[in-house]
């Protein structure tokens, strides 16, 4: 990113926090009496994280990183990685684990940065260069070769440019409500709607505001984002959102998170200096995306179809930006149906 651009960036980032301050500065002033950055002592998980339905707790290192996963399955079978996105970990993918882990050995890891993982700090250590190859290092310490690689949002992200420059490490991949990186830019550049439902990336580029005001209300931002946009059964419950509460009220937990935007806004480590491999018959590809998503346009979905060789698309209709929580058996089928595509 030039100079001009990064100049630019952080102007709006100072717009958006000012506007967040006086925004919770409103929200005292209405009750004075409470504590907007109180966050509640969480000192044991809740028993959902424990739950063996999920699998087994383990952690391996790569690249000096000591990366935390969930396994479930038989190790003999095909190998289906997950990668969450923000705010999320390896939890956002339990219904998937149930459902998969019949058919495949399923490892849901925590990225750098989040839950049980190593939270190297610095920004420059969330370059996506180094997201790219701890996945590809994770698949080599599994003993594998290759995956079917499901990923979402920043996930999603990553699963992208493992598409551009490992493509010989996926055997199929499905990526969910994360645009690819060529598609997100132009739309970014060129859509007002998107702009405007991105001013949260301008305002994570400032120190320490953003970490405050994602915490502020006892992190009221799960009991929003995951907020069922219908009047269908919730399949986010009390004690789901207990245990993203609890990961992420440790301290540190979100500058990590927080500093892959960081990373991506200054372009620091960006995936277009990454040295692509072009193939003439990539892996077979699917983009779910939750129709009724609050920070991405749906015009994306036609953008991505056109712009990825060997994609197919599906609209998950009225599920929102976190789709495999949001609709769970409605992604798990149109999942099963892709892999079992001859």
């Amino acid at each position: 990113m030039s100079l001009k651009n990064v100049i630019i960036s952080y102007c709006f980032a100072l717009y958006y926090g000012l506007i967040v301050c006086a925004h919770v500065f409103w929200k005292w002033l209405k009750n004075p009496s409470k504590n907007v950055f109180a966050v509640k002592e969480r000192p044991e998980p809740p028993p959902c994280l424990l739950d063996p339905a999920y699998g087994s707790h383990c952690y391996v290192t790569v690249n000096g990183i000591k990366i935390h996963y969930v396994e479930k399955g038989d190790k003999s079978k095909p190998l289906m990685l997950f990668l969450h996105g923000f705010p999320e970990f390896w939890y956002s993918w339990r219904y998937q684990i149930k459902e998969f882990s019949k058919d495949y050995w399923t490892v849901a890891m925590d990225m750098r940065g989040y839950g049980d993982s190593d939270k190297p700090s610095g920004i420059h250590n969330y370059q996506v260069k180094y997201l790219v190859d701890d996945v590809v290092k994770v698949i080599e310490a599994l003993g594998r070769e290759k995956c079917v690689l499901v990923s979402h949002d920043w996930g999603g992200a990553v699963g992208w440019t493992m598409l551009a420059v490992h493509p010989e490490k996926l055997e199929r991949y499905v990526v969910m409500n994360a645009p690819p990186g060529s598609v997100f830019s132009k739309l970014l550049a060129t859509n007002k709607a998107q702009f405007r439902k991105s001013w949260y990336m301008f305002f994570y580029l400032l120190p320490i505001l953003p970490e405050l005001f994602i915490r502020s209300w006892d992190m009221k931002i799960f009991d929003r984002v995951f907020k069922k946009k219908t009047s269908n059964t919730p399949t986010v419950t009390e004690e789901d959102i207990e245990a993203f509460k609890y990961t992420f009220s440790k301290e540190g937990a979100f500058t990590g998170p927080l500093n892959y935007y960081r990373a991506f806004i200054r372009g620091v480590g960006t995936s277009s200096s990454l040295k692509r491999k072009p193939v003439e018959d990539p892996p077979r590809g699917l983009f779910l995306f939750g129709e009724k998503d609050d920070f991405i346009e749906l015009v994306v979905v036609e953008m991505a179809e056109k712009s990825i060789k060997n994609l197919s698309t599906k609209i998950v209709k009225d599920a929102n930006h976190f789709v495999q929580q949001d609709e769970p058996v409605i992604v798990n089928k149109l999942m099963r149906d892709f892999l079992n595509e001859k």
